[in-house]
């Protein structure tokens, strides 16, 4: 490749070497979620790879095919697992998507909600709480070929969405920024994460909690915004240094011994994302995963309490298992509990169709994805599926309730703090 070639698509210069490792072998065909529901080659990743070292070399335009070819991925990382060659095809179309909004092609909506709303904490809840209420109210009350729902930010499927709930009292508002204990054995850094903060704080308290009981102070510096995932999977690698150097700047500035998430998406995001591929820096301080914290670097208190026993099945999220290896842990975790009564599902590491903003722009497909996760999940008889991550969550939460299926949805942060009897 000359260097003419590489300063067309210059980003991709980060993973050149990657373009030329694949070997078209298919190993990838098997594992990837959306190929096993549309079984063409444009939607598999190595045709994925193909289209960006073809882009790369100049030979097709960066045009809005591209683009929407690109954007059909879930960014599982089931591919770079399978993948006898190492190439990464997850960083190669993120680069190519970088590549595409350093044209200038974001839409509107993203640049409101990129480098805008979400750099502002405050008006977030607010306007979250809008846009699900609006979202409802347009189920109810539009019917399915109204002209209207043309002029719907995500048009597919959204007559059958189901919204989450916006929590009332967010973390930020709920917490000081630092929760004390009498004789504390460390102070720990908290980042919350979206999801948590808006619609998931029984997840924050779960945290708050366990950390507390264990006798781990834990700061929650009001400051910290959005990790940037959604951001730099969309392209915008700039915006999303931004969001990472205020973060780092944030934490950096505490007395903490360590960083501990609740989030799949929010822990690979500070622990590789930031510095790895968006060359924004890493933190002072190591960051975990609470399940790693919890199993791997403290001497966890044991004194349950007896209660009500839960059939529990676990999800593994991809950004957790595949993003940052960890898969034990949550497990271990689980095992430890009297409350608990485990049942591995099959297929539990597949993809639940989430992908962040994939099943917005994707519902039917994310739709059929989630079916072959039911399967697994009505092959045992569980009250409960525990998963390390908001995104999969809400996901989860939302089928059940359009199928009518009486599971609730949990982090298992909080099984252990019903377990101590917090």
């Amino acid at each position: 490749m000359t260097q003419t070639e590489t300063k067309k698509m210059p980003r991709i210069e980060q993973r050149m070497d990657h373009l030329s490792k694949c070997l078209k072998c298919g190993k990838c065909l098997s594992v990837c979620p959306i190929y096993a529901e549309m079984k063409t080659e444009q939607t598999a990743p190595r045709g994925r790879v193909a289209l960006v070292e073809q882009a790369f070399k100049g030979n097709i335009d960066l045009s809005d095919i591209f683009k929407k070819r690109l954007s059909f991925c879930l960014n599982c990382k089931a591919c770079v697992e399978a993948c006898p060659s190492g190439v990464r095809g997850d960083d190669l179309i993120l680069l190519a998507r970088a590549e595409l909004v350093d044209r200038g092609n974001i839409t509107y909506i993203e640049r409101f909600i990129f480098r805008f709303l979400l750099k502002r904490g405050r008006l977030l809840p607010p306007v979250a709480k809008w846009a699900t209420f609006l979202g409802t109210l347009a189920n109810k009350i539009l019917p399915e070929n109204n002209p209207l729902t043309l002029f719907l930010p995500f048009p597919d499927g959204w007559k059958e969405r189901i919204y989450p709930k916006i929590a009332k009292e967010t973390v930020m508002d709920k917490y000081p920024e630092v929760v004390k204990v009498a004789n504390p054995k460390m102070r720990v850094g908290y980042f919350v994460g979206c999801g948590t903060n808006l619609v998931y704080p029984n997840v924050a308290d779960a945290v708050i909690k366990v950390l507390t009981h264990n006798d781990i102070e834990v700061a929650i510096p009001h400051e910290q915004i959005c990790c940037g995932t959604s951001i730099y999977n969309s392209g915008d690698f700039e915006s999303g240094k931004e969001y990472a150097q205020r973060n780092l700047e944030v934490f950096d500035k505490l007395n903490i011994d360590a960083i501990v998430v609740a989030c799949a998406s929010g822990g690979l995001t500070l622990k590789k994302e930031y510095p790895e591929l968006l060359k924004a820096g890493k933190f002072k301080v190591p960051v975990y995963d609470i399940s790693e914290f919890l199993i791997d670097q403290i001497d966890l208190k044991k004194d349950f309490k007896k209660g009500q026993i839960y059939k529990v099945t676990y999800h593994d999220p991809c950004h957790l298992n595949r993003g940052q290896g960890i898969k034990d842990q949550p497990r271990k975790l689980l095992d430890l509990l009297p409350n608990v009564e485990f049942y591995e599902m099959d297929l539990a590491d597949r993809c639940c169709g989430g992908g962040g903003s994939f099943n917005l722009k994707y519902y039917p497909t994310s739709k059929e994805i989630m079916k072959r996760k039911l399967e697994s999940i009505n092959k045992i008889e569980v009250e409960i599926l525990a998963s390390g991550c908001p995104g999969c969550m809400m996901r989860f939460e939302e089928t059940f309730l359009q199928k009518k299926l009486p599971i609730k949805v949990k982090h298992p942060i909080e099984l252990l703090c019903e377990a101590y009897g917090l």
